[in-house]
């Protein structure tokens, strides 16, 4: 966006935006950097550690319909402020006692978030007209440059003032980005906007996208991403700690690595979509540099380094190509809304259940072995799934419903 094509205040009003992305992603990256030393605190086993990333992501499954709720009540505007302080309330909240108290926050920083993934997009489409697409791609850069800012600085802190300083440090940026939101963010266009959903008749090809294949095909390509990325944004720094005796600093510089290089990942597909057709040959090689990662962990970890570099360019690339294919699959407005809805609802269920699993797993066997295997299944699952998604059907219409 010029800043001289740029009406006045839009660019006010996109800071505000980054801002509140900014803070959608980051309270679950800090988790992982600080997670061995909280665990020997509170002597919580590996699948209850799994839980306090699995339980945010479960949020946005479940919680989505909620949040779209008190967006039509509230106003877009007011909820998305709400949110931002119950954001920090439960980022500071978490640490003050025990397991239960740090499940809890868990609970209300995911509730919060899903309020921020349901109703941003709302802001942006309503708010900036023909400049969305630009906003778009900022605030997904946003959201990957927060968890990096996280998972970067927690376990410097940590080792300072302990885990709970750790975690607790980042309350005060969603109070400075409701700050904002106050100050710029309402006024944008469409930000108190409360508009009613208009129902698809009954049978109609909408509705129909539960029973589509390539709608299937799709929410399996983001639930087996979003699996590959929550499992290792949890648990690379306690592998890397754990099998080759890194320190908790250099565990957190290679965990925000992975979340740095999502950026330019997400950002080379755009450009790579408009080159082909079909984006299956695009979807193979997502899910050929996500099967690298925990392949090549598991044979030769001393080479860490460059697996965390290409998990970081499969896992930006993953997500831009995840949330693509949902339009791109879509005839119009209304599929992909539902489509959409669909693919978040099954994508961010699976998404949360593998932390759990891969922290299961780890307790039975005692090692990192199976889980790797199991993340590798996963990759190989991400291309065949991928190889379907990438063929250009379009759902809608007359062939709503069909491959």
């Amino acid at each position: 966006m010029s800043r001289r094509g740029a009406p006045p205040g839009e660019r006010a009003r996109v800071a505000a935006v980054l801002l509140v992305a900014l803070n959608l992603r980051g309270a679950i990256a800090a988790v992982g950097p600080v997670l061995p030393e909280l665990r020997s605190d509170l002597a919580l086993s590996a699948t209850t550690a799994g839980l306090l990333t699995a339980l945010p992501v479960l949020c946005f499954a479940a919680l989505a319909p909620a949040a779209a709720w008190v967006g039509r009540r509230l106003g877009t505007g007011a909820a998305l402020l709400g949110s931002l302080v119950a954001l920090a309330a439960g980022t500071a909240l978490r640490v003050l006692d025990g397991a239960s108290v740090l499940l809890a926050g868990t609970f209300v920083v995911g509730a919060a978030m899903t309020v921020g993934n349901v109703l941003l997009p709302v802001v942006v489409k309503g708010g900036f007209g023909p400049r969305a697409g630009a906003v778009t791609g900022l605030y997904t850069a946003a959201l990957a440059a927060g968890a990096a800012l996280t998972a970067a600085l927690s376990a410097p802190v940590a080792e300072l003032g302990g885990w709970r300083l750790g975690l607790a440090v980042w309350a005060p940026l969603p109070l400075l980005a409701a700050a904002v939101w106050m100050a710029v963010g309402r006024s944008t266009p469409g930000a108190d906007g409360r508009p009613e959903p208009v129902p698809a008749p009954p049978g109609s090809a909408a509705l129909r996208v539960w029973r589509a294949p390539v709608a299937w095909a799709v929410s399996v390509v983001l639930a087996l991403q979003s699996a590959l990325y929550y499992a290792l944004t949890t648990w690379l720094p306690s592998l890397l700690t754990e099998d080759l005796a890194l320190t908790a600093g250099t565990a957190a510089l290679a965990a925000s690595a992975f979340q740095v290089l999502g950026i330019p990942g997400a950002v080379a597909v755009p450009a790579l979509l408009g080159r082909w057709r079909s984006q299956v040959g695009l979807a193979i090689a997502v899910a050929a540099g996500w099967a690298v990662v925990p392949a090549g962990l598991l044979l030769w970890p001393a080479a860490w380094p460059a697996w965390v570099v290409i998990g970081g360019l499969a896992q930006g690339a993953g997500i831009s190509l995840a949330f693509a294919l949902v339009v791109l699959r879509s005839a119009d407005d209304e599929v992909v809304r539902r489509v959409s809805g669909m693919s978040q609802l099954v994508g961010y269920s699976v998404g949360a259940a593998a932390p759990l699993a891969v922290g299961g797993l780890y307790a039975v066997t005692g090692g990192w072995g199976a889980p790797l295997l199991l993340l590798v299944g996963v990759a190989v699952a991400l291309g065949v799934a991928g190889s379907v998604a990438g063929r250009p059907a379009v759902l809608g219409g007359a062939r709503a419903g069909q491959p």
